[in-house]
């Protein structure tokens, strides 16, 4: 029989919210990115479980040299994570609604034509701003990707000109697919209309996502960046907080 209440067997219980995770995941949104993660770490969990039964049985014995390693490299995981997650955590609450020259809004992906519920919060965020601030440019940047009949910047300026937003005031950046190119991209079509070198850019984009945007913002070449950070759905955070620290480290090693 086994002892859920002893620290061992956890392992199933950490195991089986892991998977339900998933379950819940999938009944809010069909394919969210990142989710079958947890299906993973739900097999991971349960298959440390598993280990430990045998070993408290006899059945197995584990080295102890290997133990060790795994423990130090577990130790080390740990806290990078924590470290990563602290600064995501911080910048996504750090809002700086300043008026500046540019309002920079990132896409997040559409279903046809219609705009996915992270945009929707990005371009809902992007209007209290403009409504503190409403002779601000518009800077829309977003490519077409898998599954979208149009580019996210023309849906985004559509949203933008149904909310009363004059056509010259939107500019679009429509050939990213990721946050680096966002910015990259966003920069040249900056650099062809306005030569000044202080430039002040408010970046829109979902809290969690804020922090790694400022740093691909700063190697772009932005200096002057205020963070507009939007919601994000309670049941997503779990999901996007710990895919964002994948993100990152992915981010700071090859998006140069």
């Amino acid at each position: 029989m086994i002892d859920i209440i002893t620290i061992k067997n956890k392992f199933f219980i950490l195991g089986m919210l892991s998977i339900l995770y998933y379950i819940l995941l999938s009944c809010f949104a069909w394919k969210i990115s990142f989710s079958q993660f947890w299906i993973m770490l739900g097999a991971v969990f349960i298959g440390i479980g598993v280990v430990k039964e045998f070993e408290k049985s006899n059945k197995l014995y584990i080295n102890k040299k290997f133990r060790m390693l795994m423990l130090i490299c577990f130790i080390i995981g740990f806290i990078l994570f924590i470290i990563i997650e602290s600064l995501i955590i911080y910048f996504s609450i750090n809002e700086q609604m300043e008026e500046c020259d540019y309002l920079l809004i990132l896409g997040a992906g559409l279903h046809g034509e219609k705009m996915s519920l992270t945009l929707s919060q990005r371009m809902d965020k992007s209007m209290e701003y403009l409504e503190k601030y409403p002779k601000t440019k518009i800077i829309v940047s977003g490519g077409q990707g898998m599954g979208e009949d149009i580019t996210e910047a023309e849906a985004m300026g559509r949203f933008l000109l149904s909310c009363g937003i004059s056509k010259n005031q939107i500019i679009k950046e429509e050939k990213s697919t990721n946050t680096s190119q966002n910015f990259r991209y966003s920069k040249e079509v900056l650099d062809k209309i306005d030569n000044r070198k202080e430039i002040k850019i408010a970046i829109v984009t979902t809290n969690f996502h804020m922090f790694r945007a400022r740093f691909l913002a700063k190697r772009a070449g932005f200096k002057n960046i205020y963070s507009v950070p939007s919601e994000l759905h309670p049941i997503l955070i779990p999901n996007y907080y710990v895919r964002e620290c994948f993100a990152v480290i992915k981010s700071f090693i090859f998006d140069r």
